[in-house]
């Protein structure tokens, strides 16, 4: 028997379909088979770390720390204990499994980890799916590999699941503890990427806090030449009043000069006109397309990612949560189906494509676990407008590299008048390629005609401006700008970081998969406690500290705070992934570094004490942890059918235990009422009672009704 274990339901179908042409009819409650093969499915991570208390019960006690694992242990998730005990019991008959887990370290973490749960002996293989079309699927099919080649794989996984769980447990209640022992409050959510991110936005606040806006002044001459007009500024003199930047900090000065030129004509004395190419800017990683979905249309991360990964299940475009912008060299025929397909569904610039052309973006040396995400050549039906906005952006940013380079001049000029240099420069497209399939999002401000210079050609009168300008704070950061600075997070450390190199390498801090979640979780409270205190709030579409997180940056120990950790933890992690670097001194180095944490935690008591009571009173309402997967929180819908409020996780696969079915909460006052049964621990039904007109909770383990109010 094969037996087949896809990550998702979804791929699932997709493998099956594959497979089998009349696939739907080989469909039982958890899986699909035909024969002796299997095509089962996990709802993502199906295993769990096991909670503190699973390594004795006194570590249900939330000031109990440190918790130092010596043998790890992992559960099956409560929400989707069914489908595990069906894997469990087909793997007993199985003589060949193919791990179909998403093609990254964490794909291979939740197939791997079933099968080292179960014990599974038999032999194991491989299978990398970057998307859902019959053409992506074929190629899939036809590498499959020995699972054995992605172990490194799996241990990186491993390290990276067990390192977050060190750090977030023991840190946060150490922290935590430490505060309330001293009359502080709050929890304190201390994460190996989630505070270094803080930090960014606290860094940021007090950067704009402590700038002091200065006034400077521009001389700016416009000319025209041939009907073409251009400009040129002022070259301050070395004896010119100017600040440390080099700008003119004195009126006087300028407007001296302004009389001196005053109805003169002015003279080319230096003209400099180079040609150069630009090839089109590459497909999108998820990062990337959250940047620029978040500055073009406003869009949240978690927004981007959710409809990129609906465009994915509908096979519309590749796998969503990729980190890499380049595309096997492999895949360079396929241009000419996709292209083919786009033209069809609308997009004239796929027609004037050129499959010929091999774009920068078609090479292997650079394609990671994933390439970029494109489009599949499946011609979406029926996409409601912010799926379609997304789905265009990877559409038109694929079509690009089938166009040649854009050919443009580099102009560099300067001009003279009575002893006084204007300098100006600037582009001039010859030849537009890539950048006539959409001017306006990919539009370059410094793109304009500059007419022929020459030296010695002369400006008759020009016209002078003086412009006064002041110095401006940096920017705040943005749900989409965070996202940015988290993936090119090497730009925030120091010239002479000896990590800074590191942090190039390892891509940032987080995983495409998990930045959008991690901001969202400073954003927002994640559970019903009252004592659970954002970090961050948004003001318009700009992001500042609470008193709070900047108290929590303040006081928390300043190796947490800098990316320097985490560039060295992705690193190792790469490391492992590689073969480079064992799972065991990860675990050492880890280990040191959380119980270092702890004592200064507790050396730093009154620090941390005020900085609780700092965020006291910015206490928001919290969003309400889903009692069931505890992984995801419930989000309020409504429905138009019932005109009522009720809440749902937002975990797709969260199911109630024993029903298998979601549990929808009903509202009350904005608020979901989760009810447990005392006896089993289970969620409750409320079940409305004809005859008694009155609802009444019934626990479907228990299978009867309970008195609660």
């Amino acid at each position: 028997m094969t037996v087949y274990i896809a990550e998702k339901p979804d791929i699932a179908t997709a493998m099956a379909s594959f497979l089998w042409s009349d696939y739907s009819s080989y469909k039982n409650k958890h899986c699909y088979q035909k024969g002796d093969v299997v095509v089962t499915w996990a709802y993502g991570h199906i295993m769990t770390t096991a909670m503190p208390e699973a390594y004795g019960k006194e570590f249900a006690d939330f000031g109990k720390y440190p918790i130092i694992p010596t043998a790890w242990k992992k559960q099956p998730s409560p929400s989707a204990k069914e489908q595990f005990e069906y894997i469990r019991s087909v793997l007993k008959k199985a003589d060949v499994v193919v791990n179909g887990g998403d093609p990254d370290r964490e794909g291979q973490l939740l197939i791997d980890e079933i099968l080292e749960y179960v014990g599974y002996k038999g032999e194991v293989r491989r299978i990398l799916i970057n998307a859902k079309d019959s053409e992506s699927m074929k190629r899939a099919f036809e590498h499959i590999e020995p699972n054995e080649k992605y172990r490194p794989l799996y241990h990186a996984g491993l390290a990276r699941e067990r390192a977050d769980w060190l750090v977030g447990i023991n840190l946060s209640r150490a922290y935590t503890i430490t505060a309330r022992r001293h009359g502080g409050y709050g929890v304190w959510r201390v994460g190996r990427v989630k505070i270094p991110t803080l930090a960014l936005v606290v860094n940021r606040e007090k950067e704009i806090l402590d700038f002091h806006s200065v006034e400077f002044y521009e001389l700016t001459g416009k000319y025209s030449k041939n009907g073409i007009p251009f400009s040129a500024t002022l070259k301050p003199t070395d004896d010119a009043p100017l600040d440390s930047e080099g700008r003119i900090i004195r009126r006087d000065y300028v407007d001296r000069i302004k009389e001196d030129v005053k109805n003169l004509p002015a003279r080319v004395t230096q003209s400099e006109r180079k040609s150069q190419t630009e090839s089109a800017p590459l497909p999108y990683s998820l990062d990337t397309l959250q940047v620029e979905a978040n500055k073009r249309y406003g869009m949240s991360p978690s927004s981007v990612l959710a409809k990129v990964q609906s465009l994915y299940e509908k096979k519309y475009v590749s796998y969503p949560r990729s980190d890499c912008n380049y595309i096997p060299a492999s895949q360079h025929g396929d241009g000419k189906r996709i292209l083919k397909a786009l033209a069809d569904n609308g997009f004239d610039a796929a027609a004037r494509a050129d499959e010929n052309i091999q774009g920068r973006c078609f090479n292997d040396g650079k394609v990671s676990a994933h390439h970029a995400i494109i489009p599949t050549g499946v011609i979406p039906k029926e996409l409601e407008e912010w799926e379609r906005k997304v789905y265009d952006m990877i559409a038109i940013r694929y079509i690009m590299q089938f166009y040649p380079p854009c050919k443009y001049d580099v102009v560099k000029y300067e001009l003279t008048s009575t002893g006084y240099v204007f300098a100006g420069s600037g582009k001039s497209i010859v030849s537009p390629g890539w950048r006539s399939v959409s001017k306006s999002i990919e539009r370059d401000d410094d793109v304009r005609e500059i007419p022929m210079l020459s030296v010695g050609d002369e400006i008759p009168i020009p016209l002078y401006i003086i412009e006064t300008k002041k110095t401006t704070p940096p920017k705040r950061f943005t749900e989409g700008s965070l996202l940015a600075a988290m993936t090119n997070i090497w730009r925030f450390v120091s010239p002479d970081n000896p990590n800074k190199d590191r942090l190039k390498e390892c891509k940032g801090i987080g995983t495409p998969a998990t930045r959008d979640s991690i901001i969202a979780d400073l954003l927002a409270t994640k559970s019903g406690k009252s004592d659970i205190l954002p970090c961050i709030q948004k003001k318009g579409k700009e992001l500042v500290p609470t008193a709070f997180g900047t108290a929590m940056i303040e006081s928390i120990h300043e190796s947490l705070t800098k990316p320097d950790l985490t560039a060295v933890m992705e690193y190792n992690l790469s490391a492992i992934a590689d073969g480079k670097m064992n799972l065991e001194n990860f675990m050492e180095q880890t280990k040191k570094m959380v119980l270092e944490n702890i004592a200064f935690a507790e050396e730093s008591a009154p620090i941390i004490s005020d900085a609780s009571k700092g965020g006291m009173e910015e206490q928001e309402v919290p969003h309400e942890e889903c009692p069931v997967c505890r992984r995801k929180t419930l989000a309020r819908k409504y429905s138009p059918k019932t005109k009522e409020h009720f809440w749902v996780c937002e975990e797709k696969s969260c199911v109630h235990p024993t029903t298998g079915k979601p549990i929808f909460y009903a509202d009350n006052r904005k608020k979901p009422v989760i009810k447990v049964c005392p006896q089993c621990g289970d969620p409750l039904n409320q079940v409305y009672s004809k005859k008694r007109k009155q609802l009444y909770w019934f626990c479907s383990k228990c299978n009867e009704f309970k008195n609660l109010p």
